[in-house]
């Protein structure tokens, strides 16, 4: 009888701890044994970097748009390359003042840092005059108006970047009242006052950050940082300028408008930027952040590799030009031919890359000390989102 009681409690039980589903050919309801709970957040494997700059973009500020041209790359790869990175999103928000030709110019948060890139090239330094400019407005603009996720597993930062104080006399939402917004949505506003003019910023820029357990630093009024150029740059470039070129997209008529339009951008990296920071985007987009803005959305040849979408399963009038006018059995001849030029394109870009990093980290140590913009950045960011 013990024996049967305690069959029967076990049954009880057992279908206790299970969910309920339906039989897929009967309708009939099946017991399912319940998994153990996990108690670990499966989000916090990773964690997710959103980065906005508010760039002060007056006529003194030259050489710190200068910097940012230059750096950027440097700093979305240098927080890239950890294992427990997932996405990375950047914004930029560009301020002057009232009477200049745009008090702020705001580009959302994005993965697609490519199209961020494109504004920050075409920007220069212009305008300004009076010491106090729009930081008020700037900082309204990227806490209040960006796109921030609400993700848990968010690392969610603001770097303030200028020389002089905010207009405190402008009818405007302030600052304190700006980063008790930022503390609602967890934002950090980190500050870094350049050069040794206009000394009434220090204490706004310093009260900008512990209003929000930012961090505040001082550089030098050009944003300084050292650039090392490698024997491989010329090499990474070449090979990273096939692999957009050979971006091909699918699907309808306004994606693939979309898609073309940032390829076509993104080949003029090639000649308006640096070739260093060209180099530096190409070891970004190598790492697993940054696939999003290396091929963007429904690229044919990245889609088919990764098993997202199978060449028979695409109707003509969503298929690349190039695969329009030829029959089937040429499409997967053709289709071939791309995807093995690409893995070979990538292996090798991927050698350069390494061989690339393995310089860099050995002539860093010859620069120990000198004042570095990205390396200051990438070093607080890191920090805090260990917290």
């Amino acid at each position: 009888m013990k024996n049967r009681t305690w069959m029967i409690c076990l049954i009880c039980l057992l279908f206790m701890s299970c969910s309920q589903a339906q039989n897929e050919n009967g309708g009939e309801v099946v017991a399912t044994v319940a998994t153990p709970v996990v108690t670990a957040n499966q989000d916090q494997e990773t964690v997710d970097y959103e980065l906005v700059f508010c760039l002060d973009a007056t006529g003194s500020m030259s050489g710190l748009i200068s910097t940012a041209k230059e750096k950027i790359w440097d700093i979305v790869s240098g927080i890239s390359q950890s294992q427990d990175i997932g996405q990375i999103k950047l914004g930029m928000v560009f301020y002057r003042d009232h009477g200049d030709n745009f008090v702020t110019k705001a580009y959302e948060l994005t993965t697609n840092i490519d199209s961020v890139y494109s504004e920050l090239l075409a920007i220069g330094a212009q305008g300004g005059g009076d010491a106090p400019e729009s930081v008020n407005a700037s900082l309204d603009e990227a806490i209040s108006k960006m796109t921030w996720s609400t993700k848990s597993n968010a690392y969610q930062t603001v770097f303030l970047v200028g020389d002089c104080p905010p207009h405190m006399d402008y009818n405007e939402i302030k600052y304190p009242e700006i980063c008790k917004v930022a503390n609602k949505k967890g934002i950090i506003i980190n500050t870094i006052k350049l050069g040794t003019s206009c000394q009434s910023a220090v204490y706004h820029f310093k009260e900008i950050a512990r209003l929000t357990n930012g961090s505040y630093q001082q550089l030098g009024q050009n944003a300084k940082d050292y650039v090392i150029s490698t024997p491989y740059d010329d090499s990474i470039n070449m090979i990273s300028r096939k692999i957009d070129e050979s971006k091909i997209y699918y699907g309808s008529t306004t994606i693939k408008t979309q898609m073309y339009s940032k390829k076509s951008k993104t080949l003029k990296f090639y000649d308006d930027a640096s070739i260093s920071a060209n180099s530096s985007r190409a070891t970004f987009n190598g790492t697993k952040a940054g696939k999003d803005n290396w091929f963007g959305y429904n690229e044919l040849i990245q889609d088919v590799n990764d098993g997202k979408v199978k060449l028979d399963s695409i109707t003509v009038a969503y298929l690349p030009d190039e695969f329009k006018t030829i029959t089937k059995e040429e499409q997967k001849v053709l289709l071939t031919t791309m995807q093995t030029e690409r893995q070979q394109n990538i292996a090798e870009l991927d050698a350069l890359v390494k061989a690339k990093d393995k310089y860099v980290r050995t002539e860093k140590t010859k620069n120990n000390g000198k004042e570095s913009f990205s390396e200051k950045v990438i070093e607080t960011m890191k920090i805090q989102a260990k917290r």
